[in-house]
C-alpha cells in the first residue's frame, strides 16, 4: 500500500462549484465535499513577525486525488484552510500519480 493511500490525515476539502450570484449570473462557490485521506505537512513559517503579530504557517496536503482548486476551501485538524493558487498534478504512471496543495489558514 503507498503512503499516498494510507495518510494520516482526514482533509474535507470544498471543491469549487458555480453558484447563483444573485444577479442573473454565477461566482465560485463551495461544492459538495468530499473527506479524503491525506498527509499534511508544514511548508514554511513566518517566524520574523513583529511581537504581539500572529505568525503564517503555511501546510501543503499530498494525496492520491484532490479535487481542490484555487477558490477551494479546506477543512483540517479543527480548523479552516483556503487553497493557495492551482494545485500540483504529477503524473508518472499510476502508482505514482498524486496532487499537491498549498493551505494557508483563514481567518
Amino acid at each position: 500500500m503507498s503512503l499516498l493511500d494510507s495518510g494520516p490525515d482526514q482533509v474535507t476539502v470544498y471543491p469549487t462549484a458555480e453558484v447563483d450570484d444573485g444577479y442573473g449570473g454565477t461566482k465560485p462557490g463551495p461544492g459538495t465535499p468530499v473527506t479524503i485521506r491525506a498527509r499534511v505537512l508544514p511548508t514554511t513559517t513566518d517566524e520574523s513577525g513583529e511581537a504581539g503579530y500572529l505568525t503564517g504557517t503555511e501546510y501543503r496536503v499530498y494525496a492520491r486525488f484532490l479535487p481542490a482548486g484555487p477558490w477551494s476551501r479546506v477543512e483540517w485538524a479543527g480548523a479552516t484552510w483556503a487553497v493557495v493558487g492551482e494545485p500540483q498534478r504529477f503524473g508518472g504512471g499510476r502508482r505514482l500519480a498524486h496532487n499537491v496543495a498549498t493551505i494557508r489558514k483563514r481567518g
